[in-house]
């Protein structure tokens, strides 16, 4: 979104729709009135008026907000009547969060607001979620795809990383693969610039060329929100089809393979996690199988009730999740991590499953030296 576009939204009132009796009075951007900032608005909220000196940008990273912070702090204390908002077409939760810890004025065109002259006005909205026309960065997402991919590996074995050291172990894991034969490769583009998404958020941190994951809990939980935001879409092209087999995932895994021979498949959610970490009664297991294999399986099956939980087949999203799988026994399984986002995804007390899987299964192992 280019700066007049953004200018133009501010004229038009458009942060503060819906904000009674809030108006934007008038909107400057002569360099001899803004004061070397882009912008000067003069803000209404009732018999209240204030001086807003905007900086605008086209992109509020978390990194970029925590680097601008300092100076808009400054201005702030040297002119406490007026106020010094950053203004960005979309601000993220995490972004918002870097200003309200440093009590930095922000406005997006969302209708995400803060403004504040202790005194004299303040003006607070937050939580509004952009459009996906706002949403669009040009940072590739971490969270989705083949992106992901780097996540795993970071999080498998948290500490240093090196571009080339992540592209040789993409490698190592498909040659490794105990789930099928999958080519989990990606380019060195590809993970550089995933690497620089998670540093404009602030997840990974430089230290001179390789990447430190200083803090992996704080990574996963938001790959886990990203991931749920997602996981009912995957839901809707999944498959349903009655469990002959009770809780004896070995003999499901007879039974699949019988009717859809050679067919890739692995369990995940609260049937993985049973394996390892067990908390209570399954409500269904769930199984990553491509569709064909899947619908040839529930063609089999007869439609007769069963008391057992029933079988819940997911489309892969992309090969990265079965990554770091392992086969215990039979059993093929994901990996402890691709366990935790779909007992995560899942909600209420499959979620209280993640937090247990969390705290007996991957942080034991993190917490290796």
């Amino acid at each position: 979104m280019k700066q007049e576009d953004i200018l133009a939204a501010l004229r038009d009132n458009r942060p503060f729709a819906g904000l009674a009796g809030v108006r934007v009075l008038s909107v400057l951007d002569d360099p001899r009135e803004t004061q070397t900032f882009d912008v000067k608005l003069l803000l209404s909220s009732g018999n209240a008026t204030v001086e807003v000196y905007g900086e605008i940008k086209n992109a509020c990273t978390p990194k970029l907000v925590q680097e601008i912070a300092p100076w808009l702090a400054r201005m702030k204390a040297a002119r406490p009547e007026a106020a010094f908002a950053l203004i960005c077409p979309a601000l993220s939760p995490e972004s918002q969060a870097i200003c309200a810890e440093h009590q930095i004025d922000f406005i997006d065109l969302v209708g995400n607001v803060s403004i504040a002259v202790p005194g004299k006005f303040v003006l607070q909205r937050v939580g509004l979620k952009p459009k996906a026309a706002l949403r669009a960065s040009s940072y590739r997402d971490p969270f989705a795809g083949r992106a992901s991919r780097v996540l795993r590996v970071l999080l498998q074995r948290p500490g240093e990383w090196t571009l080339t050291h992540i592209a040789k172990e993409l490698e190592e894991e498909s040659r490794r693969s105990q789930l099928g034969a999958w080519n989990f490769a990606i380019s060195l583009g590809s993970i550089s610039k995933t690497l620089r998404s998670l540093e404009e958020q602030l997840l990974v941190r430089r230290r001179g060329s390789p990447v430190v994951l200083a803090e992996p809990g704080r990574l996963l939980l938001r790959w886990a929100e990203k991931y749920r935001e997602r996981y009912r879409g995957y839901l809707r092209g999944s498959l349903t089809c009655p469990n002959m087999y009770g809780d004896d995932l070995g003999a499901v895994v007879r039974g699949l393979r019988d009717a859809a021979t050679g067919s890739i498949l692995a369990f995940t959610g609260a049937a993985a996690a049973a394996t390892r970490a067990p908390f209570g009664d399954l409500d269904a297991i769930e199984v990553f199988a491509d569709r064909p294999a899947a619908a040839r399986f529930c063609s089999t099956v007869p439609s007769a009730p069963s008391y057992h939980p029933p079988l819940r087949f997911l489309q892969p999203y992309d090969a990265g999740v079965f990554m770091y799988g392992q086969v215990v026994g039979e059993v093929p399984l994901v990996s402890d991590l691709q366990t935790y986002l779909d007992l995560y995804a899942r909600g209420g007390r499959d979620a209280k499953q993640a937090e247990f899987f969390l705290e007996k299964v991957i942080l034991p192992r993190w917490r290796l030296p």
